[in-house]
């Protein structure tokens, strides 16, 4: 009986770890620096949150979307995704390189239209190869560890998609409250952006 009691109290200090890894992990790579943030702290820093809503509305959409098509992805394709995983690793270093060469080239011009489509935020999003495989080693990794259902894998998911639209947020909230010292460094700032995406691109290959 003793023994019982001790393996129930062992897994219960197990999941209660693998959930706390959870959280760890789904805050800390939300919140440092992507092509979704560094898009989103462009366009309130160009418009303001209120200018950029129907932009950050399509950033926040296309994550949701990305999110239900890993589940789906892995439901369907969960067999041959190892055999693919190169081929999407390969397009999302290329996308995020274009990306970063965009920003570098880009000029603090408040009549770009880019920034204030919701079209835009929600493409920007959905081609963002590295949300994809956020959500796909999420699942692989940490997911199927602490959920032994569907209803439980969704609760999760729906968790990991809150925290992510709020870390979103808060990069639009920075974009708008620094936005003086964004433009007056504007050039400098847009080589870090740019170097951070080509960071970004490399950490996918790594």
């Amino acid at each position: 009986m003793f023994e019982l009691f001790y393996n129930i109290k062992v897994r219960k200090k197990e999941k209660e770890n693998q959930m706390l890894s959870f959280l760890i992990y789904i805050f800390v790579t939300s919140i440092t620096p992507g092509p979704s943030n560094i898009f989103i702290l462009n366009a309130s820093k160009n418009y303001g949150i209120k200018g950029s809503k129907n932009f950050i509305a399509g950033v926040l959409t296309g994550f949701l979307f990305l999110a239900v098509i890993s589940l789906v992805t892995l439901q369907l394709l969960k067999n041959i995704l190892p055999q693919i995983e190169i081929y999407l690793e390969i397009f999302g270093f290329v996308y995020l390189i274009y990306l970063a060469y965009k920003i570098y080239k880009s000029k603090n011009n408040t009549t770009n239209k880019t920034y204030s489509s919701f079209k835009s935020g929600f493409f920007i999003q959905i081609l963002n190869i590295k949300t994809l495989l956020f959500f796909i080693s999420l699942i692989g990794a940490f997911i199927l560890a602490i959920a032994n259902n569907q209803i439980t894998t969704i609760f999760y998911m729906i968790l990991t998609v809150l925290v992510g639209w709020l870390c979103l947020l808060t990069w639009g909230i920075l974009g708008s409250v620094f936005k003086n010292f964004l433009d007056k460094y504007d050039k400098p700032v847009s080589i870090i952006m740019s170097l951070l995406l080509v960071y970004s691109a490399i950490s996918i290959l790594m």
